[in-house]
């Protein structure tokens, strides 16, 4: 059944061989390239997505949450990040789609890392932004420690930098409903870590110092994410190879909410620069 509620205006949805059915937006269908972005749901993340469309035919695919999969890890349970995927990698051949740009941020950088590893002959280029593989262990725990010792609103004020933004992450959460909460147990493990896509670290490192697909890791330099994965996150930045890494001063892990328009223009920039090499 379209999750429609996950996206703000128009949706779509096509079902997959496998019977697996996946909601997406589309804009910008004049252009003439395809740009991919992954998300739970895109309403805050909409703007970012009309700011793309502007250059791209762009598809928002919103990353399933529950339901039957026959990704499974070893102790059984769902295996979400090769869902993820796989329904993705199914997307692509359905609508027909032979190349693209793929542009990820945070848990929707998961489903890009499966295609570098299964399907790395598709992608132009990656913008795996705020979030990377990690391969060190954990710096430090202050994005959970602060949900859990002051509630959610203050990781809200922690995360972005215009306050207006809280009433608007409030109000999207309003809008979705149950569909925000209705998270199976492995959801967010999965979507936090795309180092899983592979079956170990040490695998997961040697593709990185042997990528073929163009990389762009970003972050901000306030965001509590990238702080709790500094050490991973610094070790990254000099071994994933031919990628490009950018930490942009004062911005935080919402980005998407404080300048749509500037996340658009450095996946901008990233492709014209792949473009030109």
């Amino acid at each position: 059944m379209i999750e429609s509620k996950k996206v703000k205006g128009k949706a779509k949805s096509v079902v997959l061989p496998n019977g697996r059915e996946v909601t997406y937006c589309e804009r910008g269908e004049n252009n003439p390239e395809v740009l991919i972005t992954g998300a739970f749901y895109f309403h805050t993340f909409m703007p970012v997505v009309e700011y793309l469309a502007e250059r791209y035919h762009v598809y928002g695919i919103v990353m399933a949450v529950s339901g039957e999969s026959l990704c499974k890890d070893t102790e059984g349970n769902t295996h979400w990040g090769n869902t993820w995927g796989e329904d993705l990698y199914g997307f692509v051949k359905a609508i027909g789609i032979e190349k693209f740009h793929y542009l990820g941020k945070c848990h929707g950088v998961v489903p890009g890392w499966w295609m570098v590893r299964h399907h790395p002959e598709m992608l132009i280029d990656f913008c795996s932004f705020y979030m990377a593989p990690h391969l060190k262990q954990q710096t430090a725990n202050v994005w959970l420690d602060t949900i859990k010792t002051k509630g959610p609103r203050a990781l809200l004020s922690m995360a972005m930098r215009k306050k207006t933004g809280i009433f608007k992450k409030m109000k999207e959460m309003a809008s979705l409903g149950s569909t925000a909460k209705n998270l199976e147990a492995s959801v967010g493990d999965y979507a936090a870590a795309p180092e899983r896509i592979w079956d170990s670290l040490e695998e997961c490192e040697k593709a990185m110092r042997e990528l073929s697909v163009p990389v762009f890791f970003l972050f901000g330099s306030e965001d509590v994410v990238f702080h709790d994965h500094y050490d991973s996150n610094m070790y990254i930045k000099d071994m994933a190879r031919g990628s490009r890494f950018k930490i942009i001063p004062g911005e935080r892990h919402l980005m998407e909410l404080d300048c749509p328009k500037r996340v658009a223009e450095e996946a901008f920039s990233f492709i014209d620069e792949v473009k030109q090499s």
